[in-house]
């Protein structure tokens, strides 16, 4: 029995060893061959000897990579000239290809290329070793790429992009909003089809319940395969038991004062926006303070604020930052047609309870300083582009702070360049192709409604005209009116004159045009400039008396 321990004993110490020789190895095979991939792909012989434009393909078709392992070297191959510190790492072997891969792929995602280029004003400390000095943002995420595990490498970029992108969250938030659809349709067989694309907020939140409205499986659910549910299957399931709780049970959760699925956490002084280096975090995750301070009244989340010298807990729950029941109630009374924005269509219901003054900026939770706008305008507040002041129980005033319009001049100005008067001046430029393409549909549509309109209104000028000269024009027998004989001359014969019997077609539908005059009419008054239901075809005109 003491000789098989022994054994396992000596096994345990002498594997760990051998296997990370092993995957030093690797680490080493893979640097030799990405070395070779970039020889031979940025002098484009890829493209010109086996005719790939792609490098991920032509490493998949001509050599014996995994799809994962080529998507690595391709990007890694790809991106070297914008990342050499980052590449070099990864040639030499110094840092695994994979956390290469991802740090490239994610800066040249969030648009950090060139910031991660530009030297810090004092050269940061690498956290793995005090003797490496770090001169720019890429020579700091090798470090992690070398040392770090990878769920430390995505903090460190997700500290990264929160502090560069403050404000830029913000834009994020109005695009996503701006972009968001949902859409049910039952369909032939009787079930039903859903459709949307969600922001992220509310994906996050749809996520977490359906991962929490249905307990996970258990081992004896597998099937004779050893197979669990599947999880889109699950997600079915989880939807269908939060919908059916939401309707009937009074406990289930809601939209405000009840169940919340994220949580916030955060310093007063950071919440605030004083500069002291930290961040907020939402479920684990480093987020922007500009939407710390936005969510912070959002009932789908929890804050806890903390005194960050103290350590001493100034808010955990919403009793302070939401109203309650009655005071809710009585704002809604007051706002019963929902949001306060002007032409705002959104219920009550779906407004969230916007502080006129921050609550941590000691901004208190009362009816006078509450009011209750949409989660999109609630958003396009906290961009710091508009004012709002009440002016009554229900009733705001606001004004966009460069040109002074109201929010009633600024979504009837027919220029808007989206439905709910999202301005391009606060798109994201993440999401301006897509914002792009729904301005140009919405401007073509609105082209369109103008040129319907306009038409309409010249046909009822058009007939109101005829109606008028047929009004106007003599009667049946009477005694034309005599006209001078000099013949009128005209530059060029158009040819004979066009005794028409009947109104055209285009002048029956509102056309502006009316048929052409002869150019030398004969003695007497012609034919009416109206036809009337007296003339016929071949009839001869009117002659003098």
């Amino acid at each position: 029995m003491k000789a098989n321990e022994t054994d396992r004993e000596a096994q345990a110490a002498a594997l760990p060893s051998q296997i990370e020789s092993i995957a030093a190895q690797a680490r080493a095979h893979d640097a030799r061959a990405l070395q070779a991939v970039v020889a031979y792909t940025s002098e484009g012989l890829h493209k010109e000897c086996d005719g790939f434009s792609g490098i991920r393909d032509w490493i998949m078709e001509c050599f014996d990579f995994n799809a994962a392992t080529a998507g690595q070297m391709a990007s890694i191959a790809r991106l070297a000239p914008k990342f050499k510190h980052l590449a070099s790492a990864a040639l030499s072997g110094t840092a695994r290809i994979d956390a290469v891969a991802y740090a490239v792929r994610r800066l040249e995602r969030e648009g950090l290329a060139v910031h991660a280029r530009i030297p810090y004003p004092v050269p940061a400390e690498s956290p793995y070793d005090p003797s490496v000095s770090c001169a720019t943002p890429e020579a700091l995420i090798r470090e992690y790429c070398v040392h770090a595990t990878r769920g430390e490498l995505t903090e460190h970029l997700d500290r990264l992009c929160a502090e560069l992108f403050d404000r830029q969250s913000l834009l994020d938030e109005l695009s996503q909003q701006s972009l968001a659809w949902l859409e049910i349709n039952r369909r032939p067989d009787g079930m039903w089809d859903i459709e949307g694309l969600l922001t992220d907020d509310t994906g996050k939140l749809l996520s977490n319940a359906l991962r929490t409205a249905v307990p996970p499986p258990r081992q004896d659910e597998a099937d004779s395969d050893g197979l669990l549910p599947r999880v889109s299957g699950r997600n079915a399931e989880a939807l269908h038991q939060m919908v059916a709780a939401y309707g009937t049970d009074p406990g289930a959760p809601k939209r405000h004062g009840h169940t919340a699925t994220l949580n916030l956490t955060c310093d007063l002084a950071t919440l605030r926006g004083e500069r002291t280096g930290r961040l907020p975090m939402l479920d684990g995750r480093a987020i922007s303070v500009s939407k710390a301070r936005l969510l912070a009244w959002e009932a789908g989340v929890i804050p806890s604020v903390f005194d960050y010298s103290t350590g001493e807990a100034v808010e955990l729950g919403r009793a302070k930052r939401l109203p309650n029941v009655a005071l809710r109630h009585k704002l809604e009374l007051e706002q019963p047609e929902g949001c306060a924005w002007s032409g705002c269509r959104a219920p009550v219901s779906w407004t969230e309870a916007h502080h006129l003054e921050h609550w941590a900026d000691g901004g208190a939770t009362t009816a006078e300083n509450l009011i209750l706008l949409c989660r999109f305008h609630h958003s396009r507040i906290h961009l710091g582009r508009w004012t709002i002041e009440k002016t009554g129980p229900g009733k705001a005033e606001i004004r966009h702070k460069r040109t002074g319009a109201t929010d009633a001049e600024w979504d009837a100005d027919p220029l808007k360049d989206l439905p709910n008067g999202h301005s391009a001046d606060e798109w994201s430029p993440v999401y301006e192709p897509q914002l792009t393409d729904y301005a140009n549909w919405f401007a073509q549509k609105s082209m369109a409604a103008t040129i319907a309109e306009s038409r309409a209104k010249f046909r009822e000028s058009d007939a109101a005209a005829v109606k008028a000269c047929r009004m106007t024009e003599p009667a049946l027998g009477a005694k034309p009116v005599a006209t001078p004989a000099t013949p009128v001359v005209l530059r060029e014969d158009p040819g004979g004159p066009p005794f028409l019997p009947r109104l055209q077609r285009a002048t029956a539908e509102g056309s502006a045009g009316r048929p052409p005059r002869s150019p030398n009419p004969p003695e007497g008054s012609g034919p009416s400039a109206c036809p009337g239901p007296e003339e016929r075809p071949g009839s001869p005109p009117h002659s003098l008396a």
